[in-house]
């Protein structure tokens, strides 16, 4: 039996969900340093050029990285100059780890690796850097781990996390509901339907992982829920109130055409209602993961929120009954989001832009009408031909930097 398959035990924490499965998610198995450095390189873009984190600073860092799986970004911070402490709960991915890192001769630069979730970890230690990527989010409230961080933080430290976004989000959420009502359709296993619905999509972009392995980190994972996705102006907030303040984030929270006199501070408490607003107008470019701005009034604005919201939240009751009331509802907020586009401003970079929104609202629209219809055939040759639907993977992981503020002066106490 396919370890992928193993369900029906409810998992409390995901690195839970992935040693049942007896499988490390994102191990790269690199056998060269061609491969470490090709991998490094991408990391680089990432920290320097989007997250404005430059290699150079990790050097001699103290890094605390929380769920390394199998060590590679762990290996890069090293190859950076870092002094890593890991804490990864997963025994199975110790061995992998140290035989890396020994292979790699930065063997030296791993000063502990800890059998420890985020929660249950424990050190006298500060940190230059935490990171914490791909399953921060599964710990709520994120109040939670932002306490953590904020006690192993040095002043003025990093955290680095990503997670899912709420809205970018949706597209996950859906496939998981088609999945759910390919398999109750068709009665076959988990890998069988998410290959006739899916395979076309899969095949339409470059990928190092095995299908498999999407299928175990989406499309089964108990975690991939709108209860666990984060909204993005909801943790700037929880964060500001917990002392951190906003450095970088991909894609962008800060607006970027605001203009203003370079000496010029906001308050924070301005700063980070700019950067909700933001966030807001933003919401409709995560869900469809290209830039499409919301630029009409306030009203209007919060109008596409709302159906927005809705629309992520019924489609995440579809995952648990797929032929349910939720069905048809989400029928209606396809063709209602759609309708109130028609009208709404929208900056993007060209009209091609808008219409091809416009044409993936109409696929799932006509992939939930024929799971209405309980039509399986249709279903598959949507899914496997529609171009709209094939081409859009949305924005659901997103890239956050937070710095800990300073500790006041004795004069500012």
């Amino acid at each position: 039996m396919s370890p992928y398959w193993v369900t029906g035990m409810a998992d409390t924490k995901l690195f839970q969900y992935y040693e049942r499965q007896d499988v490390l998610p994102t191990f790269g198995n690199f056998k060269s340093a061609a491969q470490l450095e090709a991998y490094a390189a991408q990391r680089r873009e990432l920290f320097a050029d989007k997250l404005m984190l430059p290699p150079r600073l990790f050097r001699d860092a103290e890094v605390l990285e929380f769920g390394p799986d199998s060590g590679e970004n762990a290996m890069v911070f090293a190859g950076w100059g870092a002094r890593m402490t890991l804490a990864e709960p997963n025994r199975l991915a110790h061995a992998k780890i140290q035989a890396y890192f020994a292979r790699f001769g930065l063997a030296d630069r791993l000063r502990d690796l800890a059998p420890a979730d985020v929660e249950g970890f424990r050190s006298e230690c500060r940190f230059d850097v935490i990171d914490a990527e791909g399953f921060i989010y599964t710990i709520q409230p994120s109040e939670t781990w932002l306490r953590i961080f904020d006690r192993l933080l040095h002043p003025d430290g990093y955290a680095v996390v990503s997670y899912y976004e709420r809205y970018g989000g949706f597209f996950e959420l859906a496939l998981r509901a088609i999945h759910a009502a390919g398999k109750a359709l068709t009665g076959r296993s988990p890998l069988d339907t998410a290959r006739l619905l899916f395979e076309a999509k899969w095949n339409s972009i470059p990928h190092t992982r095995a299908f498999e392995s999407w299928l175990m980190d989406v499309l089964e994972n108990p975690f991939v829920r709108y209860r666990t996705f984060i909204d993005a102006g909801e943790l700037c907030g929880a964060a500001d109130s917990l002392g951190f303040d906003f450095h970088a984030a991909w894609p962008a929270y800060r607006d970027a055409l605001d203009i203003y006199w370079h000496k010029k501070v906001y308050p924070r408490d301005a700063t980070l209602r700019r950067t909700t607003r933001h966030l807001r107008r933003s919401r409709l470019s995560f869900l469809g993961g290209r830039k499409l701005y919301l630029v009409g009034g306030d009203e209007a604005v919060d109008t596409i929120c709302l159906s927005i919201e809705r629309l992520v939240r019924d489609v995440d009751r579809l995952i648990d009954e797929p032929f349910g009331d939720g069905l048809m509802q989400v029928v209606s907020d396809l063709a209602s989001l759609r309708e109130m586009l028609k009208t709404t401003g929208i900056f993007a970079d060209g009209a091609a832009d808008i219409e091809s929104l416009m044409a993936t609202l109409d696929s799932f629209f006509r992939i939930f009408s024929a799971i209405g219809r309980r039509d399986a055939g249709t279903l598959a040759a949507l899914t496997q031909s529609d171009k709209a639907f094939i081409d859009t993977w949305g924005q659901p992981a997103h890239f956050l930097v937070l710095r800990k503020r300073p500790e006041p002066s004795p004069r500012e106490r």
